[in-house]
């Protein structure tokens, strides 16, 4: 029996007892897994047996002996079945099925048993899902299960559970069996679902709902207009009611019934009903009905037309009966049937879709009857239109035919003053459409250039508009339009500056028209937001405007005093808008008017006098212009604290608080002497005035200024100058949002409304005000911390929010406050501020929350009590809103203070411990957690928790004991759910080692309660356990086997079922999901398990199943969930999770429509890519990736996307780069975006190359034909494709793959060249080039960073095609045109100098060599310059009106640009010829640049020089040098770098400019500057900023190349004809102390470089007046020191890092050796001697070295010959440097290196056989360097021969040492034949050579005898018989014969006896003896005479043998010659 085949047997017996339901759920979860691996025979042979078990499970029993069939048992259960039957077909499946039908076709009984019931939930369960998969086969069931349904439907007493599943296993048989539906039960049927939609029981509404929708997607039964005429007034008064999940199946009824009037034909008559269609799955819905009948025009009709089916929804929306919560469910409708009807049908709709919801929901009676209505009328407009229409469904095209429309129809259509009969968009209208318009620039990015001139001139007249409301929206969409287009900014600044300018003058006068402070207060708004985008895009702003806005502020506020009340009312606020606009700059142009604005506002805020304390003799208007003037200067006040809060010192905050202390006063004073009237006005706002019109109510006013000084006194915080007013601060803030009697409302209204029973929470007041409740908090609080309740309960966003209106008193709208508009933050979506009576609650509760934690105990006392008296004030209750808002709002204040005191000072920790202040919180807390209101629980625990971290042990001890009582002894459900999120938030922030004491206890509560069956009580006890599993971690490893099988315990309860429990319970469990908690538990379980889930057992086991069911679970949230868990899952025990199977599940989530199953996925995707990319791309290939990046075209927000393609690119973009490619070619050419599915699935097209297998990419042409027949990718999708082909250069070049770069290497590894890199280079620049004309200035910049990656790239490639040419030179042409655009005049400034940029790197590329061949590139680059010289720069390329920072920008960057070239001639050469032209401007420029650069740096109160390059940017308003100065930063070091190679150089241009010369013509000066005394004109700044930079690179690794620029600067710049006698005094002083650092600190390289400035700082002054002997001394001794510090000894380690290479060592030694000579050369004459001597001793610890891999000394020599030639060579010049001085110096440095040699004699290692090595040439070194006067001992000189002696046959023992002692012998051979300067030869050498002789002859005869013949021994041989020859040569001719006599009996020895052939020393030394007889016969005749007669024959006869040899050879080939010529003659 095979493995699985066992698993399938079963033994009843385990399924008895104690844990028999976990057993059962394990042995199923194995069948299931058996029957998936199992063979077809051992199925069927285990089929009857499991059929039988099956049904005996799921059979209701009298006496059942195995567990109930709970919810995982069933579909277990249920899914074995249908598997079985999927892999064998069997009769025994309808037998089985029968057998269910039968069990429950009686329909139950009231009085039957909970189990029967569960018995029954699940055979409707199994039929239902076996009939949907399997019922093709089994329709003659379809008749008893549609009777048995209806029958169970309509007993309203049975189980809600059972008769949902029973209609469900209804809906689900529809699915394959629906044709069968009797026709005869279909009256009966839709009769009991209709009933059954108005049901008491919500989930029979949403299975009656399923049910529907299944008729009509399966069956003909439901006639589409009857349907929709019965159903639809059932659904709407089923809405009335309904929960979250009920609302949402209840719309997507009637979406589909309403979308299905709109497929063509459904407007056809009805067909025969004898002929049903049958229908599959949802494609039905987007078959046209087919009607042989019909005539064919009717074929293509529609039930409804667009505006009929939209009105269906819109009239029952705008009944005057409609309540609330329809209205809001019919907004869910329309969500719902946007997304059904799809894009492609919204799209084409769009007009009449945006004309139907301004209609019919924005001007509609009832959404104008008060302003809450307004503001919730136009968020619903703005949640279709923007969040799902403009978002999700409208593609790239479709948002620019929607700006059309909008432009068009809506904002254009306004005119101040409209012509007769001529319509004008309504206000209302407007504000939406403003919005709207503004939403769309957002997506657009860049708009195209006929919107932008559609769009400016409509937005700022709408600045005009006599709504306050539209005023401020037509300035918020200017502020985008501007922002997203910089290239307006400018423009639009100036024509608001001078239109405002113009209406201002006009103000007061008797021409005047009516709506003149409307435009004007328009129009200053509009220039202050502008204004406040500065920051954000700082090059396109006119450097001078914000100075001009500022005078124009102080004029106006200056003149006010000058006219009356109303137009000085105007010239105020437009003055103080204007500098709250200017105030978002920053600090750089606050700081310069800091003084004239202090004095500005103590004016504006003065000490209030007894006349503001009375009414008086003051008019409305004259209060009006006193409470505005005060809030417009305090609004200014606040933006200034917002954005500058470093200019705030104690002086100014004093200052500051005095101010608002006088304003708060005033309002005090006010309020007191209006009373009354502010009373009346609140009470019946719309009584005097409009709301929110550009003359507020004096409640509103009086408000307004409240908020701003509350808002000002926060802002400030908690500083030393208001610590004396922070108690009554305090009082104020505590009176503001919790003083019973502080309250707008009308006390007698709400008194009634109580009475009648019609207040039920504040949370749904509709009044906009909510009796005084914050709304800084939410009715939904669970999900706070999270970006929203989305995050919790995993829903989307939009239903979400359309489902919040209806507990969301306080609807924010930006014209509530506009100073939210003068903000620097980008502002993508409008701000939503409260309106002003709740903008001073928030405001008053915020600064409570800052001062609390500050205060003394006593003062924190003080609040508490007053807290604690108002909420318990008798006053409120006959007031339960104000009750209920008090409470909330000091619940609010209390978490958010006590959540600031976790961060803050240990002091304000310390006062919570205190007793008397942990008791009073505690009052107040312990009554807000037993609230019945959700969000107040909520916060109370959260403050509980926060609260319990910061009291102390006691307190924590009694509030967990006050808990547990609690809910012991308190049954209310909603207070035990409080106690239970009090547990969960104490432990989470209490945890560790606090908590461990209080751990046991709140487990076994929570647990306790998570069994509960009240639906409140056990979601909150499991969400607050899931906390405390996080927060316990390990700590909470003891209890998860408990708590395991405490939740498989509850997933087994039918009372936590989402259907399940009473019909009290299961109406309130839609928004209280258990199965998610759970889930939730269990992804806190894993992490605590950990690895430990790799260890088999029950544990592991059970959580496996327990996540397996959840993901099986139909409910989207549930199966987020379960995908979080998997994600752990991955993390801990990748190796039980079958990946493949998940990847196709996670795809499935991918093309869901709902967005939350796609953001699950895709995180888990990441996870899976992160892990193992190369197995994603084997099983999901390119079309997953193809996949994602539709979404991400489709839905830019989802950023996950970017990050799964990222990480997949990053992990496989090295090995499959081509494949890589392909990818971003379709993408950047994709055809159409993908779209949702809406009838049926749309296949998209996606080609068939991949990127995985494909060996050759799609050919242009195709991509060509494809691109221009539909729309592109979205310019965010094509920006990601070009970082990805970015990302893909980078990885290959990362990875270390040089083949994709190098077609020779590539050809030479046999790699296949279509897949390299180097053979997409034209489709990379391809794609570089469509990138560059694009309308959006992200995309063009990505577009070019691909293009430099190109040219830096493959610069060096070889053309594969052609021969000896590089692969770029043919893309030469592309490339320019791809650079062309960037020169356009839509192109920005930042695009202009990437651009810039890369021509410089295309020129010093190397690809084109000749100047008159680079063409357009380089012209480019060469007018760039030319362009430069003009003062202002006014434009670039075909860019005109760069504003002063653009043009500055832009010259820096194209200055650095040359400066690359300038920097790279010293490499390439050619290079020279391209800059030689422009050097007389490069020189000036650079040096200018500096400068400047200099000047914006330094404090403009200290003054600078005149600016260069600035040019007209005014330096001294601070604000040109915050914009500049970044790119100063970047592109002046590489100016000082070209600097520093054209002075070394000595460029004249260099040299002038650094004078102060200006050069007017390219003609080289004649002359340079001379060597003055003074420095010349601009060394204290370059030498500065070299200075500078230098210092700041220290100690940093990766700035190592900019400090080595600075040194070469500052080695150029200590020369006197740079710097005079600067260096007289302290300037020397520093220079030595950072070449200190430098020697002790930094790389060799900078060491090198340091050592050359000290080395040219002496030298250059050497022979001159300026020279100074202790400074050349000094740097003697900086220059020593890091010599001497650099080589070991054996008492002082190297200071060499590891990070030093062997060549960089080098190179340093040699440097500062060099520097060493030729600083001692300068020293006085006497000193040089001793000097000298140390030079040779630090090179004789060279010699001594032995450090592992490096050999200093051995590339040192040229250093040591230096050295002696300095000794030896002017020995007679150097006082103290004799005769007897030299020979000790010479004898020690010998004796040294002797003994060296000595000590390695026993080692042989690398390290020896160098170090000896080095000693021997160094030896010979010096003895062919002595002179003849100096004496040397004959035993030091012996010594020295007989060691090089020894070591001439050491090749094949030392390999490192090879042929060097033969080499020295050679050397010393030689020199002793050379005449010295005395005309004889060396008797020093002469010795030396008599003493090598016989260490020479007894190497050649022990070789000999050793008869050793390898190559190394050969080799040393030859070279030892060249040496011997050489010197015999060199003897005189005297002298010869005696050479002679010497080398050739050496010579004989080498012969072989005569009889035996040739060896190869024999054949070396015949060869020798016959030149040798051939050069000198005299000399080899007298030689050969002496010899002994038998060596004498010996040589005889081998010399005779030789020369027939060579005589016979030579015949050969003289016969072969002629032979070759006779053939040649005749051939």
């Amino acid at each position: 029996m095979s493995e699985a085949a066992a698993a399938l047997v079963i033994d009843e017996t385990r399924f008895t007892g104690d844990g028999a339901d976990l057993n059962l759920l394990h042995w199923l979860r194995q069948a299931e897994q058996a029957i998936e691996s199992s063979s077809n025979d051992d199925l069927l042979a285990s089929l009857q047996s499991l059929h039988t078990f099956f049904l005996k499970l799921l059979l209701p029993s009298a006496s059942p002996s195995l567990p109930k069939a709970g919810r995982p048992i069933r579909h277990l259960v249920t899914r074995c079945v249908v598997k079985i039957h999927h892999k064998v077909e069997s009769r025994s499946l309808f037998d089985f099925v029968q057998s269910l039908v039968k069990a429950v076709s009686d329909g139950g009984s009231k009085n039957m048993s909970a189990v029967e019931n569960v018995a029954r939930v699940a055979c409707w369960y199994c039929i239902g899902e076996v009939i949907k998969e399997h019922g093709m086969n089994m329709m003659s069931f379809m008749a008893e299960i549609c009777t048995s349904s209806v029958k169970v439907l309509r007993n309203t007493n049975l189980s809600v559970l059972l008769r949902c599943q029973a209609v469900l296993a209804f809906s689900r048989s529809l699915h394959s069996a629906g044709r069968a539906l009797p026709d005869a039960l279909v009256k009966d049927l839709l009769k009991a679902l209709r009933n059954g939609l108005q049901d008491r029981a919500l989930p029979v509404q949403r299975a009656c709902a399923e049910t529907f929708i299944s008729l009509h997607n399966y069956t003909s039964a439901t006639p589409l207009q009857s349907t929709l005429d019965s159903v639809a007034p059932l659904v709407f008064k089923s809405l009335e009611t309904a929960d979250y999940l009920t609302r949402r199946a209840l719309s997507r009824l009637l979406a589909i019934l309403l979308a299905a009037t709109q497929t063509p034909g459904s407007g056809a008559p009805a067909p025969d009903q004898s002929k049903k269609v049958t229908k599959t799955g949802e494609d039905a819905l987007s078959e046209p009905t087919v009607v042989t009948s019909a005539a064919e025009d009717k074929g293509a009709k529609t039930l409804l037309s667009n505006a009929e089916m939209l009105r269906f929804l819109s009239t029952q929306y705008n009944r005057p009966n409609t309540p609330r919560r329809l209205r809001n469910a019919i907004l869910d409708v329309y969500v719902t049937l946007f997304t059904t009807l799809g894009s492609d049908y919204v799209e084409s709709h769009y007009a009449e879709i945006v004309k139907h919801i301004m209609d019919e929901i924005i001007l509609s009676s009832r959404g104008q009857t008060g302003r809450y209505e307004i503001l919730t009328s136009r968020d619903a407009a703005t949640l279709m239109l923007r969040d799902l229409i403009g978002v999700r469904l409208l593609s790239e095209t479709a948002q620019v035919m929607a700006l059309r429309e909008w432009a068009n129809s809506y904002v254009k259509k306004w005119q101040p003053q409209p012509l007769p009969g001529q319509s004008t968009t309504h206000k209302l209208v407007l504000v939406v459409a403003l919005r709207e318009v503004a939403g769309l620039l957002e997506q657009l990015g860049n708009a195209p250039p006929s919107i932008l001139e559609l769009l400016a001139e409509p937005l700022v007249r709408l600045l005009s508009h006599s709504s306050h409301s539209v005023r401020v929206a037509a300035a918020y969409a200017l502020r985008r339009f501007c922002y997203l287009n910089p290239s307006q900014l400018s423009r639009i600044l100036d024509i608001l500056l001078v239109e405002l300018q113009k209406d201002l003058g006009m103000l007061g006068t008797p021409t005047a028209p009516k709506d003149l402070s409307h435009r004007i207060m328009g129009k200053s708004l509009a220039l202050s937001a502008l204004i406040a985008v500065g920051p954000s895009r700082p090059l396109y702003m006119a450097h001078d405007a914000p100075t001009k806005v500022f005078d124009l502020a102080v004029s106006m506020l200056k003149r006010a005093g000058d006219h009356d009340v109303a137009v000085a009312t105007v010239e105020v606020q437009v003055g103080w808008n204007l500098i709250a606009g200017l105030m978002s700059l920053g600090e750089s142009f606050v700081r310069q008017n800091l003084s004239q604005l202090l004095v500005l506002w103590r004016n504006a805020l003065p000490k209030p006098t007894s006349k503001d304390a009375s009414v008086g003799e003051r008019g409305e208007a004259e209060w009006v212009f006193l409470l505005v003037v005060r809030e417009c200067a305090l609004a200014a006040v606040f933006n200034f604290l917002r954005h500058n809060s470093s200019l705030v010192n104690i002086d100014a905050a004093r200052r500051l608080a005095t101010l608002f202390t006088n304003t708060l006063n005033f309002v005090n004073g006010f309020a007191t002497a209006f009373a009354e009237a502010l009373r009346e006005q609140a009470a019946n706002p719309q009584a005097t005035s409009p709301a929110f019109t550009a003359r507020p109510s004096l409640v509103e006013r009086e408000s307004n200024l409240r908020r701003r000084v509350l808002q000002c006194f926060s802002a400030l915080g908690p500083s030393s100058a208001t610590e004396s007013m922070q108690a009554a601060l305090l009082q104020s803030a505590i009176t503001v949002f919790a003083d019973p009697e502080n309250y707008s409302g009308s006390a007698a209204q709400a008194a009634i409304a109580a009475q009648a029973g019609q207040f039920t929470s504040v949370w749904q007041s509709t009044d906009g005000y909510a009796f005084g409740l914050t709304s800084l908090l939410q009715a939904r609080e669970l999900g706070r911390r999270s970006d929203s309740e989305e995050a919790f309960l995993n829903r989307d966003r939009i239903e979400v929010s359309i489902d919040s209106q209806l507990v969301r008193p306080i609807v924010g709208s930006l014209e509530h406050d506009v100073l939210d508009l003068l903000v620097a933050d980008e502002l993508s979506t409008p701000p939503m501020p409260p309106s002003s009576q709740t903008g001073v609650i928030d405001a008053g509760l915020e600064l409570f929350s800052i001062m609390f934690p500050h205060q003394s105990v006593e003062g924190q006392v003080q609040s508490l009590a007053t807290l604690s008296s108002h909420v318990r004030s008798g006053k409120l209750e006959k007031n339960p809103g104000r009750k209920q808002a008090v409470l909330a709002n000091t619940i609010a204040a209390l978490r958010q203070s006590l959540s600031l005191s976790e961060t803050s000072s240990v002091r304000s920790r310390k006062a919570f411990s205190n007793s008397q202040v942990g008791d009073l919180i505690k009052s107040l807390l312990q009554d807000a957690i037993l609230d019945p209101n959700t969000g107040i629980r909520q916060a109370s625990a959260e403050a509980m928790g926060l609260m319990s971290s910061l009291a102390g042990s006691s307190y924590l001890s009694t509030q967990v004991q006050w808990l547990v009582d609690q809910v012991v002894n308190n049954r209310v459900p909603e207070s035990r759910a409080g106690c239970a999120l009090a547990f969960g938030e104490i432990y989470s922030h209490v945890g560790g080692l606090a908590g461990g004491p209080i751990l046991k206890t709140i487990v076994n509560i929570l647990m306790s309660l998570a069994t509960d069956p009240h639906p409140i009580v056990h979601f909150y006890a499991m969400s607050a356990l899931s906390q405390v599993v996080n927060a316990a971690n390990l700590s909470y490893s003891p209890y998860v086997p408990n708590t395991l099988g405490m939740l498989a315990n509850i997933y087994l309860l039918e009372t936590h079922e989402p259907d399940g429990g009473s019909l009290g319970s299961v109406n309130l469990r839609g928004d209280l999901p258990a199965y998610q908690v759970i889930c939730r538990i269990l992804h806190a379980l894993v992490g605590v398990l950990g690895p430990e889930l790799q260890e088999p057992g029950k544990i592991r086991s059970l959580v496996f199943l327990l996540v397996h069911e959840f993901s099986e679970e139909v409910d989207e949230g549930l199966a987020v969930e379960a995908i979080k868990c998997v994600q752990q899952f991955l993390m801990f025990a990748p190796a039980e999770v079958d990946i493949p199977k998940l990847l196709q599940t996670f795809r499935t989530h991918l093309a869901s429509t709902r967005r939350p199953l796609k953001v699950a996925a895709i995180t888990a995707l990441y996870q899976i890519v992160q892990r193992d990319a190369m197995l994603i791309s084997k099983l999901g290939g390119n079309q997953l990736v193809e996949d994602l990046f539709g979404l991400l075209d489709d839905d830019p927000s989802l950023e996950g996307v970017r990050n799964v393609i990222t990480s997949w690119l990053q992990q496989t973009a090295a090995a499959l780069p081509s494949g890589w490619i392909d990818l971003c070619q379709r993408i950047m050419t994709r055809t159409a975006p993908a779209k949702p599915a809406v009838y049926q699935p749309q296949s998209q097209s996606t080609g068939t190359a991949t990127f995985v297998m494909d060996d050759e990419g799609q050919s242009l042409g195709a991509m060509e034909t494809s691109s221009t027949s539909g729309l592109s990718s979205r310019w965010r999708t094509q920006l990601f494709a070009l970082q990805c082909l970015h990302n893909i250069v980078l990885a290959v070049a990362e990875h270390g793959k040089p083949e994709n770069f190098d077609p020779v290497l590539a050809k030479r590894s046999g790699a296949n060249p279509r897949q390299m890199l180097f053979s997409r280079v034209a489709d990379i620049v391809r794609m570089a080039f469509s990138a560059s004309a694009a309308l959006v200035m992200e995309v063009r910049l990505e577009g070019l960073v691909v293009l430099r990656d190109v040219i830096e790239r493959f610069s060096s490639s070889a053309d594969p095609d052609f021969e000896g040419a590089l692969l770029l030179e043919q893309h030469q042409a592309p490339i320019a045109a791809a650079l062309t655009p960037s020169f356009g005049s839509d192109s920005g400034p930042d695009v202009l100098a990437l651009a810039v940029q890369i021509c410089a790197v295309f020129v010093g590329s190397g690809v084109v060599k000749e100047v008159n061949r680079m063409g357009r590139i380089l012209k480019l680059l060469t007018s760039a310059l030319e362009q430069c010289r003009d003062g202002d720069m006014q434009s670039l390329g075909d860019v005109e009106d760069l504003s002063a920072n653009a043009a500055v920008m832009l010259k820096v960057s194209i200055l650095a640009a040359w400066t690359e070239l300038q920097v790279a001639s010293v490499r390439q050469a050619y290079l020279v010829d391209v800059v030689k032209p422009y050097r007389w401007l490069l020189g000036p420029f650079w040096i200018g640049a500096l400068r400047d650069y200099a000047h914006v740096r330094t404090d403009p109160e200290m003054g600078a020089g005149g600016p260069n390059l600035t040019g007209a940017v005014d330096l001294a308003n601070g604000l040109g040098r915050e914009v500049l100065l970044p790119y100063y930063e970047t592109g002046c070091p590489k100016m000082m770098h070209a600097l520093a190679v054209a002075l070394n150089s000595n460029d004249k241009f260099a040299l002038g400019a650094m004078d102060g010369q200006a050069f007017t013509t390219p003609a080289e000066p004649t002359t340079i500057p001379p060597i003055r005394t003074e420095p010349c004109a601009n060394f204290y700044i370059i030498y500065g900023l070299a200075f500078e930079r230098l210092v700041k690179c220290l100690g940093d690794s990766s700035a190592s190349l900019m400090a080595q620029v600075c040194l070469k600067l500052i080695q150029s710049l200590v020369q006197p004809r740079m710097s005079g006698n600067v260096f007289q005094g302290a300037f020397f002083d520093e220079l030595c102390t950072v070449c200190y650092r430098v020697g002790m600190g930094e790389r060799a390289t900078l060491k090198a470089d340091m050592c050359d400035v000290m080395r040219e700082f002496v030298v250059s002054r050497k022979g001159q007046d300026g020279s100074d002997a202790a400074q050349t001394r000094r740097a003697l001794a900086v220059t020593t020191h890091v010599l001497r510090s650099a080589i070991s000894s054996k008492d002082i380690q190297s200071t060499f890092s590891q990070a030093d290479g062997a060549v960089d060592r080098v190179v340093f030694l040699r440097a500062a050796f060099t520097a060493y000579t030729k600083i001692v050369e300068c020293i006085e004459p006497t000193q040089r001697a001793d000097l000298y001597a140390v030079a040779i001793h630090l090179f004789g610890d060279l010699l001594a070295d032995e450090t592992p891999g490096m050999d200093y000394a051995g590339q040192l020599f040229p250093v040591l010959k230096m050295l002696l030639d300095a000794i030896l060579g002017t020995g007679s010049q150097v006082p103290g440097m004799g005769n007897a001085t030299g020979e000790r110096v010479i004898h020690g440095l010998l004796s040294l290196c002797l003994s060296h040699v000595d000590e390695m004699r026993t080692r042989v290692n690398p390290v020896a056989n160098i170090k000896i090595k080095n000693n021997l040439l160094a030896m010979t070194l010096i003895l062919t360097s002595l002179p003849p006067s100096l004496s040397v001992s004959r035993v030091v000189i012996e010594s020295i021969c007989y060691t090089i002696g020894q070591y001439l046959g050491s090749a094949s023992e030392r390999a490192e040492l090879g042929l060097t002692a033969v080499h020295c012998t050679s050397t010393l051979l030689t020199a002793s034949l050379r005449p010295t300067s005395s005309g004889k030869p060396s008797p020093i050498l002469q010795h030396a050579s008599l003493n090598l002789l016989p260490p020479i002859i007894s190497f050649i005869s022990e070789s000999l005898v050793s008869s050793s013949t390898d190559v190394q021994s050969l080799e040393a041989i030859r070279e030892t018989l060249k040496c011997l020859i050489s010197w015999t040569s060199g003897l005189k001719d005297d002298l010869k014969p005696r050479g002679f006599g010497v080398l050739l009996p050496t010579l004989c020895l080498l012969l072989d006896p005569p009889g035996t052939s040739p060896s190869q020393l024999h054949t070396i030394a015949t060869n020798t003896l016959l030149s040798l007889a051939q050069s000198s016969p005299s000399a080899f005749k007298d030689a050969t005479m002496v010899m002994d007669p038998e060596e004498r024959r010996k040589l005889e006869k081998a010399v005779r043998d030789k020369v027939e040899i060579e005589q016979g050879r030579g015949a050969q080939v003289a016969a072969g010659e002629r032979k070759g010529i006779e053939l040649k003659s005749f051939g």
